[in-house]
């Protein structure tokens, strides 16, 4: 269901609620703006880090770096190619870019290692693994940020610009109760 979202009732049918496609969320220019600002960021991390030695004295600097670079992949991944965030196998379309992303970074960052001097090859392969993990960690949190906001906005939402007003509590069977939005269950 990529355009509509499933609603239950006690005592009523099923209707379908529309939801913001991804072609429309993609179009939008907060995203596009937060995005593009997230790039920045990593690219002042990344390279202020190499400037002032900063990966080398914080020895979480780099893991830090590549899973906010791998959110940043996916998010520009999706800003362009939002149907790659589409269907049952997304999540594995995504993780499989963003590992191909950071694997030719880590060729980038092998190719001109003189800033990595001192580590052996094992070291290096161990660091490779790392990176990768988290920048496919990073890629997978960008995807579940956007699924987040397709569930919680409807297009009249995206048209104001608000988030929409939950009708209730999704149970695990993805039902609703109608008195499951009280403050108490919040």
């Amino acid at each position: 269901m990529d355009n509509a979202q499933r609603v239950e009732h006690s005592g009523h049918h099923d209707e379908r609620r529309p939801t913001m496609s991804r072609s429309n969320l993609a179009r939008e220019p907060w995203l596009w703006a937060f995005v593009g600002g997230w790039a920045a960021v990593v690219s002042a991390l990344h390279f202020g880090g190499l400037a002032y030695n900063v990966y080398t004295r914080i020895w979480w600097w780099d893991v830090l770096t590549h899973s906010l670079s791998g959110f940043g992949v996916a998010g520009v991944l999706f800003l362009v190619f939002p149907r790659t965030f589409r269907g049952v196998r997304a999540p594995v379309v995504v993780a499989g870019i963003v590992l191909a992303i950071g694997a030719g970074f880590e060729v980038y960052e092998y190719l001109f290692k003189d800033f990595w001097w001192g580590w052996s090859m094992a070291y290096y392969a161990e660091d490779t693994a790392i990176d990768l993990v988290v920048d496919v960690a990073g890629g997978l949190g960008f995807f579940a940020f956007v699924e987040g906001i397709l569930r919680s906005r409807t297009p009249a939402d995206a048209a104001s610009g608000e988030s929409s007003r939950r009708i209730g509590h999704l149970r695990s069977d993805g039902g609703e109760k109608s008195g499951d939005d009280s403050p108490a269950n919040r």
